[in-house]
Parts: C-alpha cells; sequence; structure tokens
C-alpha cells in the first residue's frame, strides 16, 4: 500500500523457472483516466520499488505525459493501444485499459 492507499487493481508477479528479481513481471492496474495518470503510475512505481514517489526521477523528461495523452482522448477499444517505455530500472508497458506490466532491467534508480 502505497501513502495515497492501495495501488489499483491486482498485485500479481510472474516468475519464470529459477527467476531472480530481473526475471519478475510485475502486473497491476491504474485507473485509466487522464487527469493524474502520470502521478498514479509514479506512486505505482514507487510502491513496487518500496521507496516515496519524491525519490523517482521525473517521468516528464523522459516521456512527457504520454500517459496522460493516452487517456485524455482515449482510441477505440478495438485498438487496444499501449504504451511502452524504459524509466527507473523498468520496461513498462501500460494499455488504454490501464493495465501496467513492469518488468526490471536495471539494479536501483538511475542517476538523475
Amino acid at each position: 500500500m502505497g501513502p495515497d492507499g492501495p495501488a489499483d487493481g491486482d498485485d500479481r508477479v510472474d516468475r519464470g523457472e529459477g527467476a531472480d528479481r530481473e526475471d519478475e513481471i510485475v502486473h497491476r492496474r491504474i485507473e485509466p483516466k487522464a487527469g493524474d495518470a502520470d502521478y498514479r503510475l509514479l506512486r505505482l512505481i514507487a510502491e513496487v520499488e518500496g521507496i516515496d514517489v519524491t525519490e523517482l526521477p521525473p517521468i516528464y523528461d523522459r516521456i512527457d505525459h504520454l500517459v496522460t495523452k493516452m487517456y485524455e482522448n482515449p482510441p477505440s477499444p478495438e485498438a487496444q493501444a499501449q504504451l511502452s517505455f524504459s524509466y527507473a530500472g523498468y520496461r513498462i508497458t501500460i494499455d488504454q485499459d490501464g493495465k501496467v506490466s513492469l518488468i526490471k532491467i536495471a539494479d536501483g534508480l538511475p542517476p538523475e
């Protein structure tokens, strides 16, 4: 549970055979609404890392407001739109329904 309450959706972690931390895929969900979608994603990442959201590097320098923009005027459900990017040591995929997958690709947070 984060400082602003629990993350939305399920708390699922998939591990392959003989998996270590870097083989984990964390599946969560954020509310698919514009407004503060970027912040909800940051909260989720901070919760997974066990840190405060203020310890994360600025997301806007990396992806601007793409997460929020995806929810401002979403495509039709048939589009099955996804956004994938790397941030804070994770490969992140988020879809238009708010499903988020986090794959750890690096230890620790990158230097600012």
